[in-house]
C-alpha cells in the first residue's frame, strides 16, 4: 500500500494495482536485499572509495540498495549532483538526512536546518565570511602552521594529520573567538573528541542513540554540553565587558541584526558556533592529510611546489596577493580535492518524486549523491585517477574547464558551504609553509585507505620521515 501511495503519480493500473510508473520506481538498479543494505552500511565505513567504485561500476550512475521505504539511493553522476544541488534543491530536505549532526551541531545548525529558519540564520551569519574578513586571517593560519612545524624534528616520523589537525583547530578556535580563548584551543578539541567519534561510527551504531554511561551517545551529548559551557561563558564575559565588538565570528553573531532578520538567539549562537568548529577542523585537516600524502607520493610535486613558491613569494611572509598569483600550488590542492574529498557522500532526504537519468526516486527517500564518484568519473575528467594539478591552471595551454556540477567538495547551489573561502586558503597557506620550511618523506608511499563517513581522512593517519626543517 504504501509503495502504491509513493509511486503513483501518472499512469494506468496494471494487474496488481500499480500504476505503470512504479515499476521504474521501484526497481532502480543495485542489490535488492535487506542484507545488501547491511553489507552496503557497512563497506561505506570500512572503505568508501573501494565500496562507490564497485557499485558505479556495476550498476551505473544511479543505484538503489535496498527496497524501500529501508532504502538508500546512490546519486554518482554529475546529473545526480546537479538535481540535487540546483535543478530541484527544494525536493530534498536536511535535517531528516543530517539528524544524527544533532548531538554535535545541535538542533538549529544551518546543516540541520531547512526552509526560511535556515534562510534567516544563514543570513545573519553569512557577513562573518566575507572575503575580505577570510583574508584577513591569512598572518593566523600561516601563524599556526609554523608554530606547528617547529615542533617537527628533523629525523624524527611524525603523522603530519595529526599535527596539522591541531594547528588547524586553533586556527578555527581563534578566527572563531579571537584571542581571548587561544589558551584553550586545544581543549575545546579534545571535548569535542567523543563527538566526532559518534559521528564517524557505523551508520547502524548511530541510529542506537542509548544514553546510559559508557556509550558513544552519551558520550557525544556530554561532549557537546561540555563545549556549549565553554561558548556561554565567553558570551556571558562579553555581555558583562560589553564588549561585543572585534574581528572574531562570535562578535559577528552577537553584533544587532538589521531589519527584520534580528539577531540569533542564545541557542542559535551556541549551535552555529560549535558546528563552525566542528566542520572548520575536522573536514579541513582530513584534507590537508590528503592532500599532503599525495604532493610527497606523487613524483615532482614537492619540487614543482618549492619553485613556484621561491619565485614568486622568496624570503617575504606569505601574502593574499601571493596566493592569488600561485596556480600550481591552488592546483595541487584542488586535485586532492577532486580525488579525495573528506566528504565522500552528503545525505538528502527526498520531500517529493524526482526523476534523474530515466530513473524515478519517490518521497521520503534517503538520497546520497557523491563528490567522490563524480571527482573520478571519466566522462567529466581525462585520465580521472592521475594527480594532475596542472589541469586547474586556467592560463595554460589547452585548459579545459571541469563540467558543471562535476567538482562539488562544498556542495554547491544556494547551500554550498559557507566557510569553503576559509577552508581552501586555509589549506593552500599551511601547504605552502609546509613545502617552503620541510623536506619530507612518507614512511608508507601506499595509498592508505579511507576511514570515516561524515568526514574521511587516510586510515592510519600520514606518518612521514622528517629530513631537514628551515
Amino acid at each position: 500500500v504504501r509503495e502504491r501511495e509513493q509511486f503513483a503519480p501518472t499512469g494506468n493500473l496494471d494487474a496488481r494495482g500499480f500504476r505503470s510508473r512504479t515499476i521504474a520506481a521501484v526497481s532502480l538498479p543495485g542489490p535488492r536485499s535487506p542484507l545488501a543494505l547491511l553489507r552496503f552500511l557497512r563497506d561505506l565505513d570500512v572503505d568508501a572509495h573501494a565500496t562507490l567504485d564497485h557499485l558505479h561500476a556495476r550498476y551505473g550512475a544511479v543505484v538503489g540498495v535496498g527496497r524501500w521505504p529501508l532504502q538508500v539511493v546512490l546519486l554518482l553522476g554529475r546529473d545526480g549532483n546537479e538535481l540535487v544541488l540546483s535543478r530541484q534543491p527544494d525536493a530534498f530536505e536536511w535535517r531528516r538526512a543530517m539528524r544524527p549532526l544533532i548531538p554535535v551541531d545541535g538542533d538549529t545548525a544551518l546543516v540541520v536546518t531547512d526552509g526560511p529558519e535556515h534562510d534567516r540564520r544563514r543570513r545573519l551569519v553569512q557577513p562573518a565570511f566575507h572575503k575580505r574578513r577570510i583574508d584577513g586571517y591569512l598572518d593566523l593560519m600561516t601563524g599556526e602552521a609554523d608554530a606547528a612545524i617547529d615542533q617537527l624534528t628533523p629525523g624524527s616520523v611524525a603523522d603530519i594529520h595529526a599535527v596539522f589537525r591541531a594547528a588547524i583547530r586553533r586556527t578555527v578556535v581563534l578566527a572563531l573567538f579571537g584571542t581571548h580563548l587561544q589558551g584553550r584551543a586545544d581543549e575545546i578539541g579534545d571535548l569535542l573528541q567523543p563527538a566526532f567519534d559518534f559521528l564517524n561510527l557505523p551508520p547502524l551504531r548511530q541510529q542506537l542513540k542509548l544514553p546510559f554511561p559508557g556509550t558513544a551517545y552519551r558520550a557525544a551529548r556530554q561532549a557537546r554540553r561540555a563545549v556549549d559551557r565553554v561558548v556561554d561563558e565567553e558570551v556571558a564575559r562579553r555581555a558583562a565587558e560589553r564588549s561585543e565588538g572585534g574581528d572574531d565570528v562570535l562578535a559577528m553573531l552577537l553584533a544587532p541584526g538589521d531589519g527584520d532578520d534580528g539577531r540569533l538567539g542564545p541557542q542559535e549562537i551556541r549551535d552555529q558556533v560549535v558546528s563552525l568548529i566542528a566542520a572548520g577542523y575536522d573536514t579541513t585537516s582530513a584534507a590537508m592529510a590528503w592532500t599532503v600524502h599525495r604532493a610527497a607520493r606523487t613524483p615532482g610535486v614537492w619540487d614543482r611546489l618549492r619553485a613556484e613558491l621561491a619565485a614568486e613569494v622568496g624570503d617575504r611572509p606569505l601574502a593574499v596577493e601571493d596566493v592569488r598569483r600561485l596556480p600550481y600550488l591552488a592546483g595541487v590542492v584542488q586535485e586532492s580535492l577532486r580525488l579525495d574529498p573528506p566528504g565522500v557522500v552528503a545525505p538528502r532526504s527526498t520531500v517529493r518524486p524526482v526523476e534523474v537519468d530515466g530513473h524515478r526516486i519517490g518521497r521520503r527517500t534517503l538520497v546520497f549523491y557523491s563528490a567522490y564518484a563524480t571527482g573520478r568519473d571519466p566522462a567529466c575528467w581525462p585520465d580521472p585517477d592521475v594527480f594532475k594539478p596542472e589541469r586547474w591552471d586556467t592560463a595554460a595551454p589547452g585548459y579545459e574547464a571541469p563540467p558543471r556540477h562535476a567538482f562539488v567538495p562544498f556542495g554547491g547551489g544556494a547551500r554550498r558551504c559557507l566557510g569553503f573561502a576559509f577552508a581552501t586558503l586555509e589549506l593552500q597557506a599551511m601547504l605552502a609553509r609546509l613545502v617552503q620550511r620541510v623536506d619530507l618523506e612518507l614512511v608508507d608511499p601506499t595509498p592508505p585507505q579511507p576511514r570515516g563517513i561524515a568526514t574521511s581522512a587516510p586510515s592510519g593517519g600520514v606518518p612521514v620521515r622528517v629530513l631537514d626543517r628551515r
